[in-house]
């Protein structure tokens, strides 16, 4: 049997995950099975096993991967061009919510969907659990980096706080696309950008 290039193994592995990120997409993530997979990929149930271990992983994949599987900068190169030091605490905070937003293509929300599924099933698997739980982690990281590198000496509960709040803000209204399939009209959205704008000041004074 001829050696297959690393080249093609990487391009096998890519068509795998596109073909697995249609059919999350379509069918939902609980509803899609390794058999769907391999079929729709046209492979055999044994050939997609040396590239991942279970649909798990290939979830994983999938998000650590996402930006540069979609050819879209990584949220932290976005910002580092938009985001100057001179500029102040919330000025910077509402950059990094203007970034999030201009985000959302309907392939990432699609995407965001899948993954609250994968969060109902990490609530009864404790690895995948820990796994999101990393993620969420690392998201938190990057207001509150923001926040510490412009007002060292605030309240570190504080920081914890406004952080916490300010992604379960964003997990709303991802919900809300899950939920409808469509977001808030623009005026909303408009106005929800306001109110995240008056927290970024009320930050500053603390």
């Amino acid at each position: 049997m001829p050696k297959i290039s690393d080249e093609k193994k990487k391009q096998r592995q890519r068509d795998i995950l596109k073909t697995a990120l249609k059919l999350f997409s379509q069918k939902g993530y609980y509803a899609t099975s390794i058999d769907d997979i391999t079929r729709e990929a046209g492979i055999s149930k044994g050939l997609i096993y040396n590239y991942f271990k279970s649909k798990e992983e290939i979830f994983f994949e999938l998000a650590e991967h996402w930006n540069e599987f979609m050819n879209n900068p990584s949220f932290e190169d976005a910002l580092s061009r938009v985001i100057s030091e001179d500029m102040s605490l919330s000025e910077k905070l509402i950059c990094v919510w203007d970034e999030t937003v201009n985000q959302w293509t309907a392939e990432n929300l699609d995407f965001a969907g899948i993954k609250f599924e994968f969060w109902l099933e990490s609530s009864k698997n404790e690895a995948l659990r820990e796994k999101m739980k990393e993620k969420a982690k690392s998201s938190l990281s990057i207001v509150e980096e923001i926040i510490y590198k412009t007002k060292p000496d605030i309240d570190p509960g504080i920081a914890a706080a406004f952080s916490r709040l300010w992604w379960s803000q964003i997990d709303g209204l991802v919900a809300y696309f899950v939920s409808y399939h469509i977001l808030p009209p623009p005026d909303e959205m408009a106005q929800i950008r306001k109110i995240i704008l008056h927290q970024c000041k009320y930050l500053e004074l603390q």
